[in-house]
């Protein structure tokens, strides 16, 4: 889709952006694979943790950021 002034809205993305949509995609796919094959990729790669309740959280963080963003990026 177009942003302002007739720029693509990727234009306007920042690196946080990027990072955060990374994270959030990450997570779904976690997600997906919990529903599909109850199979959780985060917990088999770090374990259980501080560092997978790390990334739960950081893929938290991202969402609720990309939605206020994703917000922003949107009004005219």
């Amino acid at each position: 889709m177009f942003g302002r002034n007739g720029r693509h809205m990727t234009d306007e993305l920042t690196p946080l952006d990027e990072v955060a949509g990374a994270l959030v995609g990450i997570g779904a796919l976690n997600w997906g694979l919990v529903g599909v094959a109850n199979f959780d990729a985060i917990r088999a790669v770090f374990g259980k943790s501080a560092a997978t309740k790390a990334v739960y959280g950081l893929v938290g963080a991202s969402a609720a950021y990309a939605l206020v963003r994703g917000r922003q990026l949107t009004k005219h």
